[in-house]
């Protein structure tokens, strides 16, 4: 997909990636969605497989004194993946680096108690699809993907829009599939670029559209 054909939506994105995924022809699919943005994506992706949609929270360890600079990223059960380079540019200490991603852990709790956390008993023996509005440089995603590795899934497969080269090979050595219709060489990669629309749901929206589905879809539809 060329870069003029960008995305209407995240919606229509998950809907461009059901097509994909459909043909995959998963028996048991279990779908994970990164809080915030993947929850979105994962609307398409629900609706065109007839799944509920359950919430993947992962974070990003913020460097200390510029929080908006990520040196790799956590999720809820304290599973890290770091940025080697950017960890020894920094000089962090393994305890610094402790110290951070125990702060943010307590930071993924509140989402969890708001959305709920992972199912351990649904991941283990499912088709796992992980989803995510985009990838820039992989370390959030590759997080979430040791995380469900833990619980021993049948399958995982990631699905998402728009990927960096860099993110996408890293990516994709680490799954059994990888869905990506926009893998970019651009230079100067923003995900928010390849989308027409481009907002973030509120918490209390996010939560809303979890319950939505949940009633919406069960996995026992699948396949009926």
């Amino acid at each position: 997909m060329p870069k003029s054909e960008i995305y209407e939506s995240r919606e229509s994105a998950g809907e461009t990636l059901a097509v994909e995924l459909k043909k995959l022809n998963l028996k048991t699919p279990y779908l994970l969605a990164i809080l915030r943005g993947g929850v979105q994506v994962a609307e398409g992706i629900a609706d065109g497989l007839q799944i509920p949609i359950n919430p993947l929270a992962v974070k990003k360890l913020p460097a200390p004194g510029n929080p908006e600079y990520g040196f790799g990223a956590v999720t809820e059960d304290g599973t890290k993946v770091l940025n080697e380079t950017a960890v020894s540019y920094m000089g962090l200490r393994e305890e610094e680096i402790e110290k951070i991603a125990a702060n943010v852990v307590t930071e993924i709790q509140h989402r969890k108690d708001v959305f709920g956390g992972l199912d351990d008993e649904k991941i283990r023996g499912s088709d796992v699809i992980i989803v995510d509005d985009g990838v820039a440089t992989g370390y959030s995603l590759i997080a979430g993907i040791n995380t469900v590795k833990k619980r021993t899934p049948k399958s995982l497969i990631v699905a998402v829009p728009v990927s960096s080269g860099e993110a996408y090979l890293k990516i994709k050595k680490d799954v059994d599939n990888i869905i990506c219709p926009i893998v970019s060489s651009d230079y100067y990669f923003a995900v928010a670029s390849y989308y027409k629309e481009w907002f973030d749901l509120s918490e209390d929206q996010i939560k809303s559209v979890l319950n939505e589905y949940k009633k919406k879809y069960s996995y026992t539809d699948f396949n009926k």
